[in-house]
């Protein structure tokens, strides 16, 4: 028996669904017994006090009376609890039957070889010769083993005991799929295999709780889960990986195109850090993964081919053209597939292929329709091709693509698709094309001018529609997005009507985007909700972001549940932040447990919080390796202290970075403190470059001083304009520091004006320096007051000079009340 086919203790569970009934029963047992004692002391002519009859008689009227709503309430509870169980069960049901199955079960990674339903490319066909006693595959070629293996697999079995999430990223045919197939094969064998068609798929099958325990999910081409119609949310990840007690691996794949896109953010003018941000979720889901690197062949995968070529034929003939590009696509005929494109005798055959590249780049769906190709053809014929066309030029031009590339089985650029019997919907082009990029080719991604882009929109069905408008919106052709979302949205599609919100309030019109966000939040559209809270309170209108994160919320919403928390803390009622912030934290979001951290600390709940930081920390959140740092150094655990914040800078936590910095620079460690804070300031971090200026200024090197608070200033930091008109002062530089200075003022720094004060005192400009020693004191500068007190008392206004003293000596100034003290005594 496998870890997977262990049975499981239910006790605990039928307990829980049985207590209930108990709750029930007891009262109302006692109701029977308290109503018919009296009926039972008569027929058994026992003799009771009147008064005591009656008693039990009322109390019993009473039970009745007060038992029967709340038997109600209760028994309403119960079948509401159990419908919604029923309703998940069916969930999970429906889910697991769209799942591909082997005798009615979710198969054994050990019992799946079939290589189009993994998704793994066609390989060269083996040489009619060969000797089939040799047990090699038709489908997939003898595996190579890649530089990675060892690494991937590694990390496969650490996984195998927590769960995790593992992503190959690398171009077309770089044999990322195979790659990790014979991974989890050499790993994971005994374990189940879920294979989703999309994300809804997988995320009914979390949310309806079926049991994926000991699984792999399988996510091969990654990008379609993170752009389809219902996109995988992080939230759903975090769920599926935060419960360390029933391991799951998801495994994927995604070629790098992707996952920079999908990893930046959205071109707008703000960073939506409420969650508008259209790649927020994939960004979140991709950043969970632990990254591997498939790019060229090395010289020892080579070699380890080169070995195999007695064993294999198909190796053998894929060698003789090493050079070219890698073995995985030589095995899938990648060079046959790119000559017949690049280099095409057939005009018309080349502009169906590129209009179906064309198609597959602008986010359609695999299989382009007819209609779209050619629409979309005619763009790449010259105009005497389409003057001299015949009548069947399309369906010749499809026919001479289809036809398989030489040597190579039945690869072709094109394949045509149906779900029915001698019906053509659409073709399929093979992915080494749609990922070719090379000055050679017939189109690059920039010539995808915006008329092709709303040709697209204009032919594709309104299904394909989304997520071609996705992808418009992110090359910055809005009004294709615009387009493609507005004909998925009139057609019923709720993730189009939400996107069509997003983008109008990019273009501030917040009232258009309100009402299609309404549209979807009203057909149950939980992001609409989540949206439509986040505008209301950028209004300021908190009842009314409140009451629709609520909704979203009590749908699961996990993104709400954390906007709710830090709503009702901004509004004092802790409890409230604290239980929504609960529910987001159990469901493994990792900003959650740090605001729960962060609340916890402020009540002085010190292990409550170092438990939190630690989960958020294990689960990859930088600003709880940073708090953890904070909150050890507070305890004067140096070293402790010293660990989180390494690991938060190693992770890219800038401030972290400053505050290893300064924890080197005490222990006189200056090269340390150097090192990380010219991290931070490399990183644009303004503080760890005045840092850096102090320490330099320290070691008396003036010119890099300068360059540090010069750059800082620069960026707008007044503390370094302040520092820099010193260091200008001190130079001699009057007008320079004056400069700095009145830039810093301009930002609020009252030193700055402090300083001009000086500066203007000691060219003896008294009524100048007066003002700005008055700007600097209004604004709480004690210093300022003191020597606002001192110019006064010389120019014989003594009620003047007490009463800046006084105010200095409130503020906790010792010299100013000594100075109105002596004041005192000389009147």
């Amino acid at each position: 028996m496998t870890a997977a086919d262990a049975p499981v203790d239910d006790g605990g569970m039928r307990w829980g669904r049985l207590r209930p009934w108990f709750a029930l029963v007891g009262p109302l047992l006692a109701v029977v017994m308290l109503t018919a004692a009296p009926a039972g002391v008569k027929a058994g002519e026992l003799t009771w006090p009147k008064w005591l009859v009656a008693g039990v008689v009322a109390a019993g009227g009473v039970l009745v009376a007060v038992w029967a709503p709340l038997v109600k309430a209760r028994t309403d509870a119960l079948a509401s609890r159990t419908t919604r169980a029923a309703e998940r069960d069916a969930q999970a049901e429906e889910a697991l039957s769209r799942l591909p199955s082997l005798r009615g079960k979710v198969p054994r990674i050990q019992d799946v070889t079939d290589r189009a339903l993994l998704g793994i490319h066609e390989a060269i066909p083996l040489p009619a010769d060969s000797v089939s006693e040799q047990g090699l595959s038709a489908e997939l070629p003898t595996y190579v083993l890649r530089d990675i293996d060892a690494d991937l697999r590694t990390a496969l079995e650490a996984r195998s005991k927590t769960g995790g999430f593992v992503l190959l990223v690398g171009p077309a045919a770089a044999g990322k799929t195979r790659c990790a197939y014979e991974a989890i094969q050499a790993v994971l064998s005994h374990w189940r295999l879920f294979m989703p068609p999309d994300a809804a798929t997988l995320s009914e099958l979390v949310t309806g709780g079926a049991n994926l325990k000991h699984s792999v999910m399988w996510l091969n081409e990654t990008q379609n889960f993170l752009t389809g119609p219902d996109r995988l949310k992080a939230s759903t990840v975090r769920r599926i990986l935060a419960d360390t007690t029933q391991p799951v691996i998801l495994i994927g794949t995604i070629w790098p195109t992707n996952y920079d896109q999908l990893r930046t953010a959205a071109p707008t003018d703000d960073e939506n850090d409420d969650g508008q941000d259209l790649n927020r979720d994939a960004r979140e889901v991709l950043e969970l993964a632990r990254r591997f690197s498939l790019g060229r062949w090395s010289d020892q995968e080579w070699e380890r081919a080169e070995e195999l070529t007695s064993v294999d034929p198909r190796v053998g003939q894929a060698l003789r053209h090493r050079g070219q590009t890698g073995l995985a696509q030589m095995l899938s005929a990648a060079p046959e597939l790119i000559h017949r494109w690049e280099q095409a005798d057939n005009p018309f055959g080349q502009a169906v292929i590129t209009a179906a590249v064309v198609a597959r780049r602008c986010n359609h769906p695999m299989v382009v329709p007819i209609p779209i190709i050619e629409a979309l053809a005619k763009e790449f014929l010259t105009g005497n091709a389409r003057a001299t066309a015949g009548e069947g030029w399309l369906t010749e031009a499809l026919t001479w693509a289809c036809q398989p590339v030489h040597h190579s089985g039945g690869i072709a650029p094109l394949q045509a698709f149906g779900e029915a019997i001698g019906r053509v919907d659409g073709y399929k082009v093979s992915d080494i094309l749609v990922d070719y990029e090379a000055q050679s080719a017939p189109i690059s991604q920039e010539q995808i001018t915006a008329s092709i882009w709303e040709n697209i929109a204009q032919w594709a069905t309104p299904q394909a529609c989304y997520p071609i408008g996705i992808a418009a919106y992110f090359a910055g052709m809005l009004t294709a997005a615009a387009s493609a979302w507005q004909r998925a949205a009139d057609a019923g599609h709720t993730s189009a009507m939400v996107q069509l919100g997003v983008l109008l309030d990019d273009q501030d019109d917040v009232e258009g985007a309100r009402a299609w966000h309404i549209r979807a939040a009203d057909a149950g559209h939980t992001d609409a909700m989540f949206n439509l809270g986040v505008l209301l309170r950028r209004q300021e209108d908190a009842d009314g972001a409140r009451a629709w994160w609520q909704r979203a919320a009590d749908a699961g919403h996990i993104d709400a549940m954390v906007q709710l928390g830090n709503l009702l803390r901004r509004q004092e009622d802790a409890d409230g932040a604290r239980a929504w912030w609960q529910r987001a934290a159990d469901a493994g979001h990792a900003r959650a447990m740090v605001q729960l951290g962060n609340l916890l600390h402020k009540q002085g709940d010190i292990e409550g919080a170092r438990a939190w930081y630690i989960r958020a920390a294990d689960a990859g959140h930088t600003d709880a390796m940073f708090n953890l740092g904070v909150l050890l150094h507070k305890q004067e655990d140096a070293d402790g202290a010293r660990a989180w914040w390494q690991r938060a800078a190693d992770a890219g936590h800038t401030v972290a970075m400053i505050q290893l910095g300064n924890l080197l620079h005490r222990q006189e460690d200056a090269d340390g403190a150097r090192a990380w804070w010219q991290r931070a300031a490399d990183a644009g971090h303004t503080d760890a470059m005045v840092n850096l200026g102090h320490l330099l200024e320290d070691q008396n090197d003036t010119e890099g001083t300068r360059t540090w608070w010069q750059r800082a200033a620069d960026a707008g930091h007044a503390r370094a304009m302040v520092q820099l008109g010193v260091l200008l002062h001190k130079q001699g530089d009057i007008e320079g520091a004056r400069a700095w200075y009145i830039r810093a003022v301009d930002a609020g720094d009252t030193d700055a004006m402090f300083n001009l004060g000086v500066l203007l005192h000691k060219q003896e400009d008294i009524e100048g320096a007066r003002t700005w020693y008055t700007r600097a004191a209004d604004a709480g500068h004690t210093v300022a007051m003191i020597q606002l007190g001192h110019l006064l008392h010389r120019q014989e206004d003594a009620d003047g000079a007490r009463a800046w003293w006084q105010r200095a000596a409130d503020a906790g100034h010792t010299r100013a009340a000594a100075a109105a003290s002596d004041l005192s005594v000389e009147e």
